[in-house]
């Protein structure tokens, strides 16, 4: 298989040596086309993302090209460490690496769902550019293909495995349906904007901001088109709210049970649910207490986190199983087109030598009419594809034996002319007779 992976990831290299070798679109297209000038590469695809920039090519001579194009890229980006942080894989190897890197077994955090998203717009963009080939067709196809087996065989990516998503999983199994829920966010930190960007990703639309700082509150609240509270009206707000996420930096509580008690009085019934990310806490914890109240602390969460962690790992192991299966697919594949170019070459010494004999015949046979000339030339062809099909077959089979290349070869050699052998046995008669007729 002539495909390999030139690449640097969060394993091996520092977020800082990432940040200078990461690619644009526009910087990718540029490096694309001066490697097509200075590099013997036949497909490429580049993967640049925030944890890893990785260089997926096919070529005729698979490791000296790697080495080529890592030299190429070191001196690019004038980065002397690169040589020792870069992982070159070729081969089989490259196709397991990419079914695990679009499967999310290779992500930092197993089992998130982007970085297949990105692998598809990396490979479509160089579609785009001319770079894919046969193939990439079937490696990269096969690779998203694996992905969804992954997602829809295993629970990989249904266990949330950060603080802000587990909250809204948890804030799933108290409200079925998110997207009718209204959100208040207290604070406009990190933690309350991851919080928020994963609540929207669920389909929530009508949310609320309060801050300290009102401009900061303005702000998150114009990024998710959220309405502002002043900070003097939360208590007065709260009680519009279904699910309330705290993460201020007070050191106090922002939010008491004798609060909470008053607003559910008001909501008739209808729950409460407090998500507390802040340290210390923001949400006095006796308002678990209370009937419709469901109250969960960053402690809450982060047990979550790692149970699901674990159950993530578990999953792997089976997603392992699927990825195996479908390597087992694509060597096949690849094995069977290492045979392509002998079946190609003893295809067409057949046909040019049944071409070459159906003209001379033709020549002899000028009384014919053009129907019948065409029946002629239609019986040829067809012989010809008869007598090669069972051995193309056969040659199919062979390219998945150990010893393929020594077959394959014989094969060519048996059918293929040799050199010195050009004199036909016509031209050798003459002297042969001269021998047989001399006198001693």
């Amino acid at each position: 298989m002539e495909v390999g992976v030139l690449g640097w990831s969060y394993k091996k290299t520092s977020v800082e040596l990432r940040d200078k070798i990461a690619l644009s679109t526009v910087e990718q297209a540029e490096l694309a086309d001066r490697l097509k000038k200075s590099i013997p590469i036949d497909e490429l695809t580049i993967l640049s993302t925030c944890n890893r920039t990785e260089f997926y090519f096919s070529a005729r001579e698979i490791k000296s090209i790697s080495s080529e194009l890592l030299k190429f890229l070191v001196n690019r980006w004038d980065l002397e460490e690169l040589n020792a942080q870069a992982y070159q894989i070729q081969g089989i190897e490259t196709a397991r690496h990419l079914f695990r890197v679009a499967s999310s077994l290779d992500s930092m955090v197993l089992g998130e769902p982007q970085i297949l998203g990105q692998l598809k717009e990396a490979f479509q963009r160089y579609r785009d550019l001319g770079w894919i080939g046969g193939r990439f067709n079937c490696l990269f196809p096969s690779a998203f293909h694996t992905a969804k087996r992954v997602r829809t065989e295993t629970g990989i990516s249904s266990y949330a495995v950060s603080i802000s998503f587990a909250a809204v999983e948890l804030a799933k199994r108290i409200f079925s349906d998110l997207s009718q829920q209204r959100v208040l966010i207290i604070g406009a930190g990190e933690m309350a904007e991851l919080a928020l960007q994963n609540l929207k990703n669920q389909g929530v639309v009508d949310v609320m901001v309060t801050n300290r700082t009102y401009t900061n509150a303005e702000n998150l609240a114009e990024k998710f088109a959220g309405k502002v509270i002043p900070i003097e009206q939360l208590e007065k707000r709260l009680c519009e709210a279904d699910i309330i996420i705290s993460s201020t930096g007070a050191r106090h509580f922002v939010l008491t049970q004798s609060m909470v008690r008053k607003c559910l009085k008001n909501r008739r019934g209808r729950a409460m649910f407090f998500i507390d990310i802040a340290v210390p806490r923001d949400i006095e914890p006796e308002i678990n207490d209370l009937p419709g109240a469901y109250c969960y602390d960053i402690d809450d969460l982060q047990n979550v986190v790692q149970r699901n962690q674990e159950e993530r790992i578990r999953q792997a192991e089976q997603a392992d199983k699927i990825l195996e299966d479908e390597i087992a697919r694509v060597r096949d594949w690849f094995l069977t087109r290492s045979a392509v170019p002998t079946i190609r070459k003893i295809r067409n010494e057949f046909q040019h030598i049944g071409q070459a004999e159906l003209e001379k015949t033709l020549l002899r046979l000028s009384h014919l009419s053009d129907k019948d000339r065409d029946l002629v030339t239609s019986l040829v062809h067809r012989i010809t594809q008869k007598i090669l099909h069972k051995p193309t077959i056969n040659m199919k089979a062979l390219s998945k034996e150990e010893d393929r290349s020594l077959q394959l070869q014989v094969l060519l050699d048996v059918f293929s002319e040799k050199e010195g052998n050009n004199r036909s046995l016509d031209q050798k008669k003459p002297d042969l007779k001269l021998v047989r007729g001399a006198k001693f």
